[in-house]
């Protein structure tokens, strides 16, 4: 009696209070918080991906290193950049230039001698800056100053203030970076995709279909 009182009950609280047979939809404030959110994640996540493009060519790149030589007698104008390269030259100690990054680390910015395309740029821990250095062979990535963005300002204007001007097509070796050490990239590249599907798919579920045309056709 019990199950059949259950079944007759269901339509006729349909009948009499549809509101309470239906689910309830989510309150309109909340449902545009969330879809704010997953939107706001599927943006980042996107530009996340585009800001990893050139760290995950590097780290698939492979760890065969190109020896360019004497840093005096390198042709800047063939060279590629995002590459792994090993340059021979002598550190100017005199230019070196120490910075440190808002969220912790000390690094030494030094050209080597005989031209002034080409810095080395170096973890300064006390034993590896361009003064205490006593190594005449580099490797590392080889990037650009206009790669490195905003990050490498400082060091521009304080280079130019020393007669020491550079530009953004200056190269910068960023020494021991091999592709290997660029395994975070690739960390931070697959749960980026991993947040993309759900939130995509939750976006478009939650977006209001464009109401059709009500007029007939002719």
């Amino acid at each position: 009696a019990v199950a059949g009182d259950a079944l007759t009950r269901g339509p006729i609280v349909a009948w009499l209070h549809p509101e309470l047979a239906a689910p309830r939809a989510p309150a309109r404030g909340r449902r545009c918080a969330t879809m704010t959110l997953m939107a706001l994640v599927v943006a980042t996540s996107l530009a996340l991906l585009a800001s990893l493009r050139s760290d995950l060519a590097y780290f698939f790149a492979g760890d065969s290193v190109q020896a360019l030589g004497q840093v005096t007698e390198i042709d800047t104008a063939g060279l590629q950049t995002n590459a792994f390269v090993s340059i021979e030259g002598t550190p100017m100690a005199s230019r070196t230039v120490h910075y440190t990054r808002l969220l912790g680390g000390s690094y030494a910015v030094f050209p080597l001698a005989g031209q002034r395309r080409i810095l080395a740029h170096v973890a300064a821990d006390g034993s590896r800056s361009g003064r205490a250095d006593p190594r005449t062979t580099y490797s590392g990535r080889l990037v650009t100053v206009g790669e490195l963005g905003g990050r490498f300002s400082a060091v521009r204007r304080h280079f130019e203030a020393g007669a020491f001007p550079i530009s953004a097509e200056t190269y910068v070796l960023l020494l021991d970076h091999p592709p290997g050490s660029y395994l975070w990239s690739l960390v931070l590249a697959v749960l980026a995709i991993l947040f993309l599907p759900p939130n995509l798919l939750l976006l478009l579920r939650w977006i209001p279909p464009i109401p059709s045309d009500p007029r007939p056709s002719l």
